[in-house]
């Protein structure tokens, strides 16, 4: 089942990242991400209220809120990184991630065995391909994408990561407290550099579409960090980008290259791996 609820948030999460930067081609980006995540901050205030019995314990929130924090460091920097540099440097840094609960977990006692160990290996390596957009533009002077993209997958790790100790609480509570912390650093860099965040209210059902998926992905994946090992967690629910590829070439007509055809094979494979007993 835990498997099953990480594959989950990839199909959501690789979904979001699909329509999302579609929606922001006509609206400013941070008035997407951030009018997306306070429609999704309701509706798990909603959801926790409605659903669960309990609330986060101390540890539990602080972890919440380290894990938003951590999201929108990640979805920050790796904007930032993507309009200094080439997609093809910019994603592969940002995909890998996953790297660092998988190395939170093993520290923590899990245990791997060969055959996952091997697994986690191949698909992080196939997100890394898949992720890749060939064809870049050359690197502009002063610009520094892969500290940037460095950063991004350090943010995703450290979201990755602060979910599971915060969902061993509450995982209704988890992903709404995460929300407010994601809004309020979102919020905060937004307005230091006067970018708008308003959108037209006959757009709030597009633009609520990927910030809702992202949050039932998230909510999909701190339940699975309660079944699970992290380590396995953490890298099948980083399998996104195979399936933003996938809805690229399906709907959008774009052609994948050889390297990301090799990448989604290897994802693939190593989802098989990481999932056997």
């Amino acid at each position: 089942m835990s498997a099953a609820l990480a594959l989950l948030t990839s199909v959501l999460y690789g979904v979001s990242n699909f329509l999302g930067p579609r929606i922001s081609q006509d609206l400013p980006v941070f008035a997407v991400l951030i009018a997306g995540q306070v429609i999704a901050l309701v509706v798990a205030t909603l959801l926790a209220l409605g659903l669960s019995d309990g609330f986060l314990s101390g540890v539990g929130g602080a972890a919440a809120l380290a894990a938003g924090v951590g999201n929108a460091v990640g979805l920050y920097a790796f904007y930032r990184a993507a309009s200094e540099g080439p997609l093809s440097i910019v994603a592969p840094i940002g995909a890998l991630g996953a790297v660092f609960p998988v190395l939170a977990g093993v520290i923590a006692g899990e245990t791997l065995g060969a055959v996952r160990g091997v697994g986690i290996a191949v698909a992080v390596a196939g997100v890394a391909l898949a992720s890749r957009r060939p064809g870049g533009a050359p690197i502009a002077p002063g610009s520094h994408p892969v500290a940037w993209a460095a950063l991004a997958a350090l943010g995703f790790g450290t979201f990755l990561g602060f979910v599971a100790p915060a969902a061993a609480s509450d995982p209704l509570w988890t992903v709404a407290v995460s929300r407010v912390s994601l809004l309020a650093v979102l919020l905060a860099v937004a307005v230091a550099g006067g970018s708008p965040v308003r959108v037209p209210v006959a757009a709030l059902p597009r633009v609520a579409l990927p910030g809702l998926l992202l949050f039932a992905g998230t909510l999909a994946y701190a339940a699975a960090t309660t079944l699970g090992d992290l380590s396995v967690v953490s890298v099948l629910a980083s399998c996104n980008p195979v399936v933003t590829v996938g809805l690229a070439f399906v709907i959008s007509r774009e052609r994948l290259s050889q390297g990301q055809s090799v990448g989604v094979g290897l994802a693939l494979a190593g989802v098989v791996l990481v999932s056997a007993r």
